[in-house]
């Protein structure tokens, strides 16, 4: 008995990573999101509609899980090309304090292919969401600091970035 519950606890602590049968976390997680509880799926391969339908009953739920569905909810309607659902969905989620979709807001901003570009509120963004556990912000950051139209501009500070997202922190 004590070899199974030495085994078990064992087992318990080496699986640290969960993952989920929720459809919408299936459909849509983001390789970038560091509380994914799913197998990253790219942009090119997302269904929207699904994603939007399964997302959209596990809103509904209004569960802890609300945050990441929202996010995942962004993903089906960018890819589907309602950009502005996509960004209230990343919203609500970052006032939710969701750091993955402070990312893709940061990321957003940045781009400013759907949003007015605001490269000021994109770097904001990214280092909150770096801060709160999202490393691919220090890749955002890099590009950002190695943007020639950025009027804070610095190759160092570029290099640094990239540096951070390489080592993973």
């Amino acid at each position: 008995m004590r070899t199974i519950l030495i085994t078990l606890a064992l087992l318990a602590s080496f699986s640290t990573y969960a993952y989920s049968t929720e459809d919408c976390d299936i459909l849509a997680s983001l390789e970038a999101d560091p509380s994914s509880v799913a197998t990253p799926v790219a942009f090119n391969d997302i269904n929207s509609s699904a994603v939007i339908y399964a997302c959209s009953k596990a809103i509904l739920r209004n569960d802890e899980h609300k945050p990441r569905f929202l996010l995942h909810r962004a993903r089906g309607y960018l890819k589907g090309g309602e950009s502005d659902k996509a960004l209230f969905d990343l919203e609500q989620s970052h006032n939710l304090g969701y750091p993955a979709a402070t990312f893709g807001l940061a990321t957003a901003y940045f781009l400013g292919d759907d949003v007015a570009q605001d490269l000021d509120k994109a770097r904001q963004l990214f280092i909150d969401s770096f801060e709160h556990g999202v490393s691919w912000s220090a890749q955002g950051l890099s590009m950002l600091y190695g943007n020639e139209m950025y009027d804070d501009y610095d190759l160092e500070k570029a290099k640094k970035w990239e540096a951070r997202f390489k080592d993973g922190y």
